[in-house]
């Protein structure tokens, strides 16, 4: 059997499966590019690490902003526009950043690609729908697996054309990735949702859409709080890895690349396996697993900073993130109504970014304060006490549908 056949009969016959996993691998090379050049990139424009946390903070603070409005208007109108939009957005956002002067248009540029990651929620409320019954977390599995497998290769191109040609050629290549994937969105992807006419949209249901983000139901918190205090915790250590890494320890876009495609390559070589596994084994159990196993890592970042161990603790938290990501995504898809996933979704990330959206600027003043280890720690210590909220207070299945 071809390896066309093999992928259509994994995903099922719906026609969109196919175009989402084209897209899912283009937008898996273009995200692994950017994430190696992005923190060398703005440090080598003289800025200081807490202003790199600020910016990454200024990203999230417009991601969660937008994302209720966005998710709750893709429930009324349809998905298809808004994933075209987002890739208009990303390649706004790599213009500025390739002819960006001064920070005030570098500044702009990650408010663009945070109204671009607005509308990321979309995205999983539409695999959420085209997903067979019983098998969300696989199909999240392959389509993650797509993405991260571009990790293998992506990450190593955009390091040796930073040191060859610069960070800026690597914002150009993103651009034409990003214009494909919108070209395929827009000619081949069909529309799951129809415009319900008898919910239009206005501006004070806008506004309530991101009030009640601000008020999870009750049988949601503590799957709320734990998702939050994970990212509070990686906000202000691991997310800030390769900037640190740079400016501490000399790391050049070589050496980083090679740590994203160890870290892609564990996840992408796991995620389809365990994507097997998650709806029967539990999503719970999945995510308590996953932090013990990202823990790992960040002790090994504390022992070492040599490139050899860096690298095993991103193998580490490849396999971690192999479980991570479908058993969260898989888990809020399932415990929401169907029609109002899209913005259930997106007000579950929002309610997370707003309480963590911070962590990154304080993580770049510590680091700015008391060097790489601080932040780390902590980073450790959250992410302890957040296996002991997973174990007591996420329920397995909270809604029955």
């Amino acid at each position: 059997m071809g390896i066309n056949a093999r992928l259509r009969r994994s995903l099922g016959e719906n026609s969109n499966l196919p175009v989402l996993s084209l897209v899912a691998l283009l937008r898996g090379a273009r995200d692994h590019m950017f994430r190696v050049v992005w923190q060398p990139f703005v440090l080598s424009r003289g800025i200081a690490m807490k202003s790199l946390g600020g910016m990454e903070s200024a990203l999230d603070l417009t991601r969660i902003s937008f994302q209720p409005i966005i998710g709750g208007a893709s429930d009324a109108i349809g998905r298809k526009m808004f994933l075209v939009l987002r890739e208009l957005l990303i390649i706004a956002a790599m213009a500025l950043f390739i002819f960006s002067g001064s920070w005030q248009i570098l500044l702009l540029g990650v408010l663009l690609m945070g109204l671009s990651s607005a509308v990321g929620p979309i995205w999983s409320s539409l695999v959420a729908e085209l997903a067979e019954p019983g098998g969300l977390g696989r199909t999240h599995s392959i389509l993650i697996a797509l993405y991260t497998a571009t990790g293998l290769f992506a990450p190593m191109a955009a390091g040796l054309l930073a040191m060859a040609y610069g960070y800026i050629s690597v914002f150009y290549l993103s651009v034409g990735l990003a214009l494909l994937c919108m070209l395929i969105l827009q000619l081949k992807l069909a529309e799951t949702r129809r415009r319900r006419e008898e919910t239009p949209i206005t501006l004070f249901g806008l506004a309530k859409t991101l009030a009640d983000a601000l008020r999870p139901p009750p049988h949601l918190r503590g799957f709320y709080l734990s998702m939050t205090v994970d990212s509070i915790a990686f906000g202000m250590g691991h997310r800030l890895l390769f900037g640190m890494l740079t400016k501490s320890y000399g790391y050049t876009p070589y050496m980083l690349s090679l740590l994203t495609t160890a870290m892609m390559g564990a996840w992408a070589f796991t995620q389809i396996p365990l994507g097997r596994v998650v709806d029967r084994v539990g999503y719970r159990r999945f995510l308590a697993v996953a932090q013990l196993i990202g823990c790992g890592t960040l002790v090994l970042l504390l022992a070492s900073k040599r490139l050899e161990v860096v690298l095993i603790s991103q193998i580490i938290i490849g396999i971690s993130a192999g479980m991570w990501v479908p058993a969260e995504e898989a888990w809020i898809a399932s415990n929401v109504a169907p029609e109002e996933r899209g913005q259930a979704i997106a007000s579950y990330s929002t309610f997370r970014g707003l309480l963590s959206f911070s962590a990154p600027f304080i993580g770049g003043a510590l680091y700015d304060a008391f060097g790489f280890n601080v932040p780390i720690l902590l980073n450790l210590i959250g992410a302890f006490i957040d296996v002991i909220l997973i174990v007591l207070f996420v329920k397995e299945k909270v809604v029955q549908q």
